[in-house]
């Protein structure tokens, strides 16, 4: 993945704060996310790459990709949905990949192609170019 790719975009989430949900705290801590973005920075950093962070605020699961509806509720059970709008049925994962990718494009780069930060970090609290969380 770092060795095809210039840039990954990857979702800055909340690792402590998803840990604490009794429900799914064995689950995340088993997918070793921080062990993760460890490792794809240091590959990424070997292969002179970049890791970019895409706001945790995003609503990438929920948001159609085609037309960009954003559903008002999308359990964590429901692994498929059909926009109400124009009718594509999604993938959440896949979904919410493309939904990354394209937040990611459009955040960091201006119309040149030069990179910016977002104009509403400072007003989410976030930490322009900051990597996401490890726990």
């Amino acid at each position: 993945m770092v060795r095809d790719n210039q840039v990954i975009h990857v979702e800055n989430l909340n690792v402590a704060g998803m840990v604490r949900n009794k429900r799914l705290s064995r689950a995340i801590a088993d997918a070793g996310w921080a062990q993760l973005m460890q490792v794809i920075g240091e590959k990424a950093e070997k292969f002179d790459r970049t890791v970019l962070p895409v706001s945790r605020w995003l609503p990438s699961s929920k948001t159609c990709n085609e037309c960009g509806h954003v559903l008002d509720d999308l359990p964590l059970h429901v692994r498929q949905w059909a926009c109400p709008v124009c009718e594509a049925v999604h993938d959440r994962d896949h979904n919410a990949a493309k939904n990354i990718l394209a937040a990611g494009r459009a955040e960091r780069l201006n119309a040149c192609g030069a990179l910016v930060s977002p104009p509403d970090a400072e007003v989410r609290g976030d930490e322009a170019g900051s990597t996401p969380d490890a726990a």
